[in-house]
């Protein structure tokens, strides 16, 4: 019966290894990719940063729960397209695409400066020439009707604005941050998801609020 002893040893070892890959198989293969114009640092979990160069693509393991990341790219961007905080299930793979991001107050600065030019996108955009519109959530629903039909002008899309400043804007008792241009010498207001942000060679710039 001496045999028992190195079979319980090799039984011991193939569960051993079992749970090991097990344990490997649980983790997400997290596949980056630095889709922009400039290299790109990205950490989880204030582990040792991923350093990408424009186009290039790499590679991370992360297992199930939350996560933290430290996503920087090189230049004067404030951030990337992901939330410093996410919580991840049990994918198999995960895929992102890295893009750098300006928030909207820099964004804003950085035209004033003459580095970059702001448009409406490529459909025509709304905006009110006034800051405030009494009422009910129901009355400011629609910009053509309604409390809005009379302070609302649609403004024809790919048209440059300039003059760019922030402010808040209060329809039907709901405030919101918006930006403020001037067409036709005309004061207008804009939300800040009908304007495109572009740097100097026409590239877009993804801006958060």
């Amino acid at each position: 019966m001496t045999w028992l002893v190195p079979f319980a040893r090799t039984l011991s070892a193939i569960l051993l290894a079992l749970g090991v890959a097990s344990a490997a198989s649980a983790a997400t293969i997290v596949k980056i990719r630095n889709a922009s114009f400039s290299d790109v640092r990205i950490a989880f979990d204030n582990g040792q940063p991923l350093t990408l160069a424009p186009g290039s693509s790499g590679q991370t393991m992360l297992d199930p729960g939350d996560h933290s990341v430290d996503c920087r790219f090189d230049g004067s961007y404030d951030g990337c397209n992901l939330a410093n905080r996410f919580t991840l299930g049990d994918p198999k793979t995960l895929e992102l695409t890295l893009r750098p991001t300006l928030t909207l107050e820099h964004a804003i600065a950085l035209t004033k400066e003459g580095t970059m030019r702001a448009e409406t996108g490529r459909d025509f955009a709304w905006a009110t020439s006034t800051l405030e519109v009494p009422g009910t959530g129901t009355d400011c629903v629609d910009y053509s009707a309604g409390r809005l039909a009379p302070v609302s002008r649609r403004i024809k899309g790919r048209m440059a604005v300039e003059n760019l400043s922030i402010a808040t804007r209060t329809l039907c008792g709901e405030p919101k941050t918006v930006v403020g241009t001037a067409v036709d010498g005309a004061p207008l207001y804009l939300d800040p998801r009908y304007l495109v942000f572009r740097d100097a060679r026409g590239r877009q710039i993804l801006v958060t609020p």
